[in-house]
């Protein structure tokens, strides 16, 4: 994610470049052509220009709400994620009936609770396609990490995990039928975001919203050197190539923020916000370890 005040436009070049340079070099072609060799008929100053910019205008806004309500929802997710993590830490360091005297009861309690912040880890990786196996061996052991090598779903199977908690600690009477049901529900908010998640993930928007604008931005760009050299002369390249960029750049920034689980610089930064949850919910087990926060680089965090 981006927290700095601007965005730098070395961002933006690599993608655009080829296309400009290309489109730069059209419209020198033409205003040399028309000043110089007095090829007028190059001149298509009847081109309705600005109609259909309005009209390319209106599809360029459509698809780029599409692409950042795909990323802010994703945000939103991850911001109930928070939420609802710490809400499950809290419910299981107070709701539980733990006897001080009774390790097993302090360590199926917290237990609990490390498989939440195990979850939100895997989570990110499962989201990124990554190996969650680092993160989950520190966090839950050896073996119990290992056993989880058999689900090819791991967010899910570890919710599956503080379900079999859950039940042990009602069996253990731990926690009565009430207190398991607000717990439960808390384990079925956590499968809501996970699947929510995949959805954008998995659900790309329909290559139409991106093939479409890409060549009638390609084929506007191409007219306005021809509609513009009448009146602009030898300036034409100049404002060519500011329209041109304009629209390639709204083009390029909505592809890049379509897709926000992809370890980009625009996307959520789900590393920093799991670190963030691990170390709150570590303070609430009084397990303070020293974690770094993850910091921003260079104005982005990941």
């Amino acid at each position: 994610m981006i927290l700095r005040e601007s965005f730098p436009l070395k961002r933006i070049w690599p993608g655009t470049y080829k296309r400009l340079l290309l489109l730069l070099a059209f419209d020198c072609a033409v205003a040399g052509c028309y000043v110089l060799l007095d090829w007028h008929w190059l001149s298509l100053d009847a081109l309705p220009l600005a109609p259909l910019g309005s009209a390319l205008a209106i599809f360029l806004a459509f698809r780029a709400n599409a692409a950042y309500g795909r990323w802010w929802e994703a945000r939103q997710l991850w911001g109930q994620l928070v939420n609802t993590s710490r809400a499950i830490a809290r419910q299981a360091l107070t709701a539980f009936d733990a006897d001080p005297q009774e390790p097993r009861h302090i360590k199926l309690r917290d237990d609990l609770v490390l498989h939440q912040v195990a979850f939100v880890h895997a989570l990110r990786c499962h989201l990124r396609r990554q190996n969650p196996q680092p993160e989950l061996v520190g966090l839950l052991g050896f073996e119990r990490a290992e056993g989880l090598r058999l689900y090819g779903n791991v967010p899910n199977a570890l919710t599956l995990r503080q379900a079999q908690l859950l039940h042990q600690a009602r069996e253990l009477g731990m926690i009565d039928s009430l207190r398991w049901s607000a717990l439960d529900a808390s384990l079925t908010t956590l499968a809501n975001i996970q699947g929510a998640c995949e959805r954008i993930k998995n659900t790309p928007l329909p290559r139409q919203f991106s093939t479409l604008p890409r060549v009638l931005i390609d084929a506007y760009c191409w007219l306005v050197p021809l509609g513009l050299v009448a009146g602009l002369g030898a300036v034409t390249p100049v404002a060519s190539a500011l329209i041109s960029f304009t629209l390639i750049a709204i083009d390029s920034a909505s592809g890049a923020i379509e897709d926000p689980f992809e370890n980009t610089i625009n996307d959520t930064p789900m590393t920093a916000l799991s670190r963030g949850i691990e170390l709150v919910l570590r303070e609430m087990l009084d397990q303070r370890r020293p974690l770094p926060e993850v910091a921003a680089i260079d104005g982005f965090v990941y």
